[in-house]
């Protein structure tokens, strides 16, 4: 597969198809890990509705509340990576096999959480100081667990390398982010709805099986959008790459 079958910069129109092409090709391999994801997130939820608790975020919690907790932000942090993998490798045209990609997600763990710490403490400082800066970072660094995947540094060199990249094209980082974050809502709302009209239809559903039917339908959307997200990421990011190489030539 060839992300973008021209040799050029592509627009924000065809980022958006390449992404959409990339995550339809690879939707059958990364739903079951995505699903996976969606399941370890809840663990922290159903323990404490198992164990008679309350789901507010201020009701007490226990150790073994919070090492789910852990446990689920970890494996959901790992399927990220690995569907990323996944979809590079589809990507590049040299896609390789599930173990293999498992195990270097799995490698590459600590560098995936220090990223992830690393941007959101840099944007929370953006905030902080003046507001502004917080909202340039929090476009420019969303491809950073991205970039870390695909050129495989360290935590440092992945951040600079994610500013390198959105240097000079952050409005055109922030159109295909605000497109895929609006499309990602809509799907969701229409996911929503289905599933409430169908327990109408339904009819003789009483009120837990229509929630079950609606956690049912957010929890398989929930699903999708992961592979989604992360297909956009990889074309944004593949773009991105080809700008900074064209640019290269150019400041020499």
């Amino acid at each position: 597969m060839r992300l973008f079958p021209y040799d050029r910069p592509a627009s924000t129109g065809e980022v958006l198809d390449a992404g959409f092409m990339l995550f339809r090709r690879t939707l059958p391999s990364c739903l079951p890990w995505s699903l996976l994801a969606v399941v370890s997130g809840n663990l922290p939820s159903a323990y404490q509705l198992l164990s008679g608790r309350s789901l507010s975020l201020l009701a007490p919690k226990d150790p073994l509340w919070w090492t789910l907790l852990c446990v689920a932000a970890l494996s959901n942090l790992w399927v990220w990576t690995l569907i990323v993998r996944r979809q590079l490798g589809v990507a590049r045209g040299a896609p390789r096999g599930l173990a293999a990609d498992a195990w270097s997600a799995l490698k590459r763990l600590p560098q995936s959480l220090g990223v992830v710490f690393g941007a959101v403490l840099l944007v929370l400082l953006g905030l902080l100081l003046l507001v502004a800066p917080g909202l340039y970072l929090g476009v420019a660094l969303w491809p950073c667990l991205t970039v870390l995947t695909a050129e495989e540094g360290g935590v440092r060199a992945a951040v600079d390398r994610t500013l390198q990249l959105v240097r000079g094209n952050w409005w055109h980082t922030a159109t295909i982010l605000g497109v895929a974050s609006s499309a990602l809502l809509a799907l969701y709302v229409v996911g929503v709805l289905a599933a409430m009209a169908l327990t109408q239809v339904a009819g003789g559903l009483d009120r837990s099986s229509a929630t079950l039917a609606l956690t049912l339908v957010s929890a398989l959307l929930a699903g999708v959008f992961q592979p989604m997200l992360t297909a956009l990421g990889v074309a944004q990011y593949a773009d991105l790459a080809r700008r900074a190489a064209e640019r290269a030539p150019a400041a020499a």
